[in-house]
């Protein structure tokens, strides 16, 4: 499974693949994010990502 997000002053998406892909609404501080969670064989990694950079999500299987 792959994530393309695509975000303000950047030509190119943000690619995430793993087995399994999570989006989390998270806010801190009175300010909101998207948090990307991906797993691959066992192991996850999160990210965090300013709603306000967000242009567009593609899933992609």
């Amino acid at each position: 499974m792959e994530l393309w997000i695509t975000v303000k002053g950047k030509k190119e998406p943000i690619i995430y693949t793993g087995d399994r892909i999570d989006i989390l609404d998270f806010e801190m501080e009175g300010i909101k994010y998207k948090q990307i969670r991906y797993f691959r064989k066992g192991i996850s990694k999160s990210e965090l990502i300013n709603n306000a950079l967000i242009i567009k999500f593609q899933e992609k299987i």
